[in-house]
């Protein structure tokens, strides 16, 4: 029998999103991440710091296995997408608890008279499925910072003054670096990496699933996010979106400088004046040049109008600042928060370059249960922080704007979580940060050299560096708390990879590729009346698709709406597509670019068959991984980067300075967690207690 009876009374799981086992022992050993090097020696982990995860290696599949201790074809969170069922070229976002069919470990603590505090879990904790007054749920509906995609607003900005200017311009998503002159033709740039479908017949289809969407994710006062249900079609061409993320574009706005007029109240005479352009385009700010005793240029303030004379904010040069603004909403104004950054202005006063975050929510709380917690919080902290999805490779944007904006967002939440211990009792955490994963998507790529790259890769790893000392200081807040009784687990849900050789689209989330699979005929694309291709599936003609990032459906007569393959050929088309799968070469190697291929009733071992799973399932070579979610959990890659997740725990009940030779599973930390508590396992638990890391036999 298993113990009643826990090895701990105080449980905090520190997830970390992206965290890589071969790179964080990289810095370990260089003397870079002081405060994850005590943990090491205080606990119990690997020596090579991996914990073998499953697949797929991407946020809410392995979020929810590590809440439920099951694989994905167990607790249905299958992807960072699930295909609609009748559709299966409609892809819907895969973050909320609707789709979860096990039970996460956070239920079973706070049925178990535990405290428990879920802060933000990407993978089957929105909306609580558990109604217990000993659980409490902030957000988890989506990845990046807390509320980071339901509390959003607006756009992450550069805005540019400058004499070169002719007239004042704005364009979403534009610029791929910081660094603008002033007299650029601003022009949208963001990379065409899938193609939706335009047929009135796609976009009913489309408007029908965005409407059941929401509805079935149904929690009052939440908008889903557009990116949450897609109809997309990848081409070869357009190489998938992992590939184009360390390129994101950002918003521009650019203004012409000229001497200040029409302002009603008192300003300096010398002032000069530009004008900022935001909010999709539909608010423009003045915004006044401003000397200092010295006579130099040094610092601009923002005004709301011409007639407001205090400002929203002043920013000074290079000076990180927080900014409360307002912007347009249904019912007038919405107050928001966002940081900025004055990142060059001329002595002159001729040239000025900000940099803005997006703007998030002072008022939602759809993502808040309780709701009156967010009040509570914000009143004590301050709003969730605002973080920024991308920056194109900038240096300025992801050295001087991101990394500062996720070492307050980590305070943010490292504050909060404190105030849940101390003031409402929490005894239990589950908690997720995603600060590595995202950052690591803005450079990624680049740390190898590549023929479009901007830096050398030696710098590029610093940014890297940058980014996990933000984790180490992130994880050093709460060590205090070992000394308090406090058992700590640190993990993550799968590490992202910079490719030896270019990538390819096979195996991106983000649609149907139509690539190689049209080329061997299985599947068929629709025409318009001239003969033109459509981005849009002719279930009529096509035996199988490739969606999401391992799955391959056949288009099974009896099964699906539109089937055309008889059962009894399905495992012999089967057949011949792993056979070309494992035949497709990469252009430039001239190697295979698949590294597994499974029927449905083989891919059990991975975790992905059974009756939630596709027809086939593939995983791409280690050397062709776009970032992560396509590979192996053990793929490796260049700069000593991995896909494999992260696992070190210290504390009450677990072995010090102690490496086990044991693979700890993905699977297995919900079980582990259960047994330091006391508590039952989840009900459909697939993994086991890492006992030999405990201070007490079993």
């Amino acid at each position: 029998m298993l113990r009643s009876k826990g090895l701990t009374d105080k449980l905090l799981l520190l997830g970390v999103d992206g965290m890589d086992p071969r790179f964080t022992r990289r810095l370990v050993n260089e003397g870079k991440m002081p405060n994850f090097k005590k943990l090491m020696d205080m606990g119990s982990c690997r020596e090579d710091l991996m914990m073998l995860g499953a697949n797929p290696t991407i946020t809410p599949p392995m979020w929810a296995t590590l809440a439920t201790g099951t694989y994905p074809m167990t607790h249905g969170i299958m992807d960072y997408n699930l295909s609609a069922e009748n559709d299966k070229d409609i892809t819907l976002g895969a973050f909320s608890s609707r789709f979860l069919k096990a039970e996460p470990l956070f239920n079973v603590t706070a049925k178990a008279g535990k405290k428990t505090l879920v802060m933000h879990w990407p993978g089957g904790s929105f909306p609580p499925t558990c109604d217990s007054e000993n659980l409490i749920t902030i957000d988890g509906s989506s990845p990046g910072a807390c509320c980071a995609w339901s509390s959003v607003r607006d756009l992450d900005m550069v805005y540019v003054a400058s004499t070169k200017a002719e007239k004042p311009s704005y364009m979403p998503m534009s610029v791929v670096t910081s660094d603008v002159v002033g007299d650029e033709t601003l022009k949208f740039a963001l990379p065409p990496t899938s193609r939706a479908g335009k047929s009135p017949e796609a976009k009913e289809r489309m408007a029908n699933y965005q409407q059941w969407y929401k509805e079935f994710i149904g929690v009052e006062g939440y908008q889903p996010d557009g990116s949450f249900v897609v109809d997309g079609v990848l081409y070869p061409e357009l190489q998938g979106l992992m590939w184009h993320l360390a390129d994101f574009p950002t918003g521009c706005s650019i203004s012409p400088v000229f001497p200040a007029n029409g302002w009603e109240f008192e300003i300096p005479a010398d002032a000069k004046e530009f004008l900022i352009i935001t909010f999709y385009g539909k608010v423009m700010r003045p915004a006044l040049i401003l000397k200092n005793e010295a006579g130099v240029y040094d610092r601009v303030a923002i005004y709301k109008d011409k007639t407001t004379a205090e400002p929203v904010t002043v920013l000074k040069h290079d000076v990180f600042t927080g900014v409360y603004d307002v912007v347009p909403s249904a019912n007038g104004e919405e107050k928001v928060y966002r940081n900025m950054r004055l990142l060059k202005i001329d002595e002159d006063g001729n040239y000025v370059r900000i940099w803005a975050s997006r703007g998030m929510s002072c008022e939602d709380d759809s993502v808040w249960f309780p709701k009156s917690l967010f009040k509570e919080v914000c009143d004590k902290f301050g709003p969730p922080q605002p973080t920024s999805q991308m920056s194109g490779n900038d240096a300025d944007l992801i050295l001087k704007c991101n990394n500062p904006q996720w070492t307050l967002a980590a305070e943010w939440q490292s504050k909060v979580m404190h105030h849940m211990i101390e003031e409402h009792g929490v005894e239990v955490i589950f908690s997720h940060m995603h600060n590595v994963d995202l950052q690591s998507h803005n450079y990624m790529k680049y740390m190898k050299n590549r023929d479009t790259s901007r830096y050398d890769e030696n710098e590029v790893v610093k940014f890297a560096e940058a980014t996990y000392k933000v984790t180490d200081d992130y994880i050093g807040s709460f060590m205090h708390l070992i000394d308090e009784g406090w058992t700590i687990m640190i993990f993550s849900d799968h590490a992202l990879i910079s490719a030896q050789e270019e990538a390819v689209v096979l195996g991106d989330n983000t649609g149907v590729c139509v690539e190689p699979f049209k080329g061997w005929g299985y599947t068929v694309m629709k025409q318009d009346e001239n003969g033109k291709e459509l981005p849009e599936v002719d279930w009529t003609k096509t035996k199988a698709i490739m969606t999401r990032s391992n799955s391959i459906y056949i288009n099974l007569k009896g099964r699906d709406p539109h089937g055309i393959v008889e059962p009894e050929d399905k495992y012999e088309l089967e057949e011949q597509i792993i056979t070309d799968l494992y035949g497709f070469k990469h252009p430039k190697t001239g190697k295979r670019i698949v590294a597994l291929a499974l029927h449905n009733k083989d891919a059990i071992l991975l975790g992905l068959g059974g009756p939630m799973g596709s027809d086939i399932v593939f995983v791409v070579h280690e050397s062709y991984v776009e970032d992560h979610g396509a590979g192996l959990s053990t793929a490796y890659g260049y700069q000593d980067t991995s896909l494999s997740p992260i696992f070190l725990a210290a504390g009450p009940g677990i072995k010090e300075n102690y490496r086990t030779e044991r693979y700890i599973r993905e699977v297995d930390l919900a079980p582990t967690a259960a047994v330091l508590l006391g508590v039952d396992m989840p009900e459909q638990c697939e993994g086991a207690p890492a006992y030999q890391i405990f201070t007490e036999k079993m």
